[in-house]
């Protein structure tokens, strides 16, 4: 984070619109790639996010250090990208339902076309708990400390999900693999 953004966030804070318009131009491709690996729907990514800054900037005054914003902001993201599944898909299990495989390529990074849609494939049938792991850890980059932050558990329970996550991961891409 520059200073810049510093000066954004102190202001925002202070209410001024325009800052915090700033923020939302800043942040807002970087909260959009995490609520959709965990949503896996850009419509639904987009509400998410839309949500988690309103949600900022009725919150904002109250945030202490300014430095903390990027991952304060993350975990508003996260928390509400997992309630708005256990609210709009109360009945199904993702890791289990092909029907909940919405791949957006666009999202991902720039691969072998093949390779992106069975990663998108594979990353949709895990848990969202568990893309949320790894959304957080691969494509976010934050640390496991960071991460147990966000997501409000114990550390080593980060570590136990992201190695089961990974683990699933292999295994449904290898079974890709050994298919085709």
């Amino acid at each position: 984070m520059n200073d810049e953004q510093r000066a954004w966030i102190r202001a925002a804070r202070f209410g001024d619109p325009e800052a915090f318009a700033r923020l939302v131009e800043s942040y807002k491709d970087h909260l959009f790639r995490t609520a959709y690996a965990i949503v896996r729907d850009r419509g639904e990514a987009e509400d998410v996010v839309q949500e988690a800054f309103v949600k900022a900037y009725l919150t904002l005054p109250g945030l202490k250090d300014e430095r903390a914003f990027s991952a304060w902001i993350t975990t508003i993201t996260t928390r509400l990208a997992l309630d708005w599944i256990r609210r709009r898909r109360p009945n199904v299990r993702l890791e289990d339902s092909d029907a909940a495989v919405q791949t957006d390529h666009r999202a991902m990074p720039a691969m072998k076309a093949e390779l992106r849609i069975d990663l998108a494939d594979a990353l949709a049938k895990l848990s969202p708990e568990h893309r949320t792991v790894i959304a957080l850890r691969e494509i976010q980059g934050f640390d496991y400390q960071e991460m147990a932050d966000i997501l409000g558990i114990p550390i080593g329970t980060v570590r136990s999900r992201l190695h089961h996550a990974r683990l699933q991961l292999r295994r449904l891409l290898s079974s890709h693999e050994e298919r085709g």
